[in-house]
C-alpha cells in the first residue's frame, strides 16, 4: 500500500483567514491534536515573522511529540545579499525545527512585479538559500509558489526552478496553486510532466488554494500523478476562500483510494478533531462539511430512512464510525414509518406498525401547524410517547 503524508499548515496559511486568531498556547494544543491523528509535518510558521511566532517555536522546542515534525517556513533570501546575511534564514537555521519550508518564487509575472529580479539571480536565490539550510541540518521542503500559474505560461523556466531546488538538497518538491485558479485537469497534466522529468529521484508534493472550490479535487488529482506529500489545512481554513481541506483529503485517501495515511485509530478522530479547531478558533463548523459535520449522514426523506434501516450503504457513502461521525434521522413532514420506528427503538418504546403510522400522521400534521421537530428531539419523543 503507497504511503501518502500529510502537511498541516493550519497555524500559518489558517491563520490568514477572516477572524483567524490564536495565541501561541493555544496553537500548541492545535499541535498536539494534529499529532495524535497522525499527521506527519506540522507547519509552526515563521519564527522571525512576529512575538507570537516566535514564542510558539520557544513552547514547541519544549514539547514532546508522537510522531509529527515540525516545520519552519520562510523565504528564498532577498535579493542582492548571501543567504548567510540573511536574517529570515538564519532565524530557519537556528530554529530547532527539523524541517524548513522555503517558499521561492517560480512565475516570471512575480519576478517582474514583485522580487524585480532576473530569471537567473532567482534562480541563484533559490540554489543559495537551499544550500545554506542544508548545510545547517535542515531536511528542506521547496514549495514552488504559483507553480502551475507559472507552467501555463512557461513551463520551461518552471521546471528549471524546480530543478534547481533539487540540485540544492531539497528533499520535496511542492507544487503550488497559491492563487486556486487552476481545475483538476489543468493540475494532473502539469503533476504528470513533472513526474515525468524527475522520475522517482526526488518526491512531489503539492499545496494547493480553494478559490475555484477545487483545493480536495486538485489534491487528488496531483495524487493520482504521483505526488505522496499533501500540504493543507483544518476545516480548509485560510487566505480568499481558504486552502485544500484536509479533513476531507484524508479520508478520501485512505478509505475511498485505499492509500495508506494514518491509522485506524486516528482516522477516528477526525470528527472530533475538526470540531476541536472550530471551537477553539469560535467558528461555527460547517454543519454541512463532509465527513464530519453534522448533517454529513443526516437523513431526513422517508426513503432513505428505509434505505439505511435496511442497509446503511444505500444512502451513506461510507461507515460514519470510521470518521469519527454517526447517523442521525430528522423528523420532519417527509417521513416515513422507518423514521418512527428508529427513534422509538433509540429512546425504549415499543412500538408496533400501526401506531408508528399513526405518529406518522400526527407529526405531518404538526408540522402543517408549524411545529419543527427536526431539531427538537425530546419534543419529538413526547409526541411518540403519546
Amino acid at each position: 500500500m503507497d504511503k501518502v503524508k500529510l502537511y498541516d499548515t493550519t497555524l500559518r496559511d489558517g491563520m490568514q483567514g477572516h477572524g483567524m486568531s490564536l495565541s501561541a498556547a493555544e496553537k500548541v494544543r492545535v499541535v498536539h491534536a494534529l499529532d495524535r491523528l497522525g499527521v506527519q509535518f506540522i507547519e509552526a510558521g515563521f519564527p522571525s515573522s512576529n512575538p507570537k511566532e516566535a514564542e510558539l517555536f520557544e513552547l514547541l522546542a519544549e514539547e514532546k511529540l508522537g510522531q509529527a515534525l515540525i516545520c519552519g517556513f520562510g523565504m528564498t533570501r532577498r535579493r542582492g545579499i548571501e543567504a548567510a546575511e540573511d536574517e529570515g534564514l538564519r532565524t530557519l537555521a537556528e530554529t530547532f525545527a527539523p524541517v524548513i519550508t522555503l517558499v521561492g518564487k517560480t512565475w516570471s509575472l512575480h519576478l517582474e512585479k514583485v522580487t524585480k529580479v532576473s530569471p537567473e539571480e532567482n534562480l541563484a536565490m533559490i540554489t543559495e538559500s537551499i544550500e545554506f539550510l542544508v548545510a545547517a541540518g535542515k531536511r528542506v521542503i521547496y514549495d514552488a509558489e504559483h507553480f502551475f500559474d507559472a507552467w501555463r505560461e512557461d513551463a520551461g523556466y518552471s521546471l528549471e526552478c524546480l530543478k534547481a531546488a533539487a540540485a540544492a538538497g531539497a528533499e520535496n518538491l511542492s507544487l503550488c496553486d497559491t492563487n486556486g485558479s487552476s481545475l483538476p485537469d489543468q493540475v494532473a497534466s502539469a503533476t504528470r510532466e513533472v513526474k515525468a522529468a524527475f522520475g522517482d529521484s526526488i518526491e512531489l508534493g503539492c499545496h494547493v488554494h480553494n478559490d475555484a472550490e477545487c483545493g480536495v479535487a486538485n489534491s487528488l488529482a496531483a495524487v493520482n500523478e504521483g505526488v505522496r506529500l499533501v500540504q493543507g489545512t483544518m476545516n480548509g481554513y485560510g487566505e480568499r476562500c481558504g486552502n485544500a481541506n484536509l479533513v476531507s483529503i484524508l479520508p478520501a485517501l485512505q478509505l475511498k483510494k485505499g492509500y495508506d495515511v494514518v491509522t485506524e485509530d486516528q482516522l477516528a478522530q477526525l470528527s472530533t478533531t475538526s470540531h476541536f479547531l472550530a471551537e477553539l478558533l469560535n467558528v461555527p463548523l460547517n454543519p454541512d462539511q463532509a465527513y464530519v459535520g453534522r448533517n454529513a449522514f443526516a437523513h431526513k426523506g422517508g426513503m432513505h430512512v428505509a434505505g439505511i434501516a435496511a442497509d446503511s450503504r444505500t444512502f451513506e457513502h461510507l461507515e460514519p464510525a470510521l470518521v469519527g461521525n454517526t447517523t442521525s434521522v430528522l423528523p420532519s413532514e417527509l417521513s416515513g414509518k422507518a423514521t418512527i420506528l428508529q427513534r422509538a427503538e433509540s429512546i425504549d418504546l415499543e412500538m408496533d406498525d400501526k401506531t408508528a403510522r399513526e405518529a406518522i400522521e400526527v407529526l405531518k400534521e404538526r408540522e402543517h401547524d408549524g411545529y419543527h421537530y427536526e431539531a427538537a428531539e425530546a419534543s419529538f419523543d413526547l409526541l411518540l410517547r403519546s
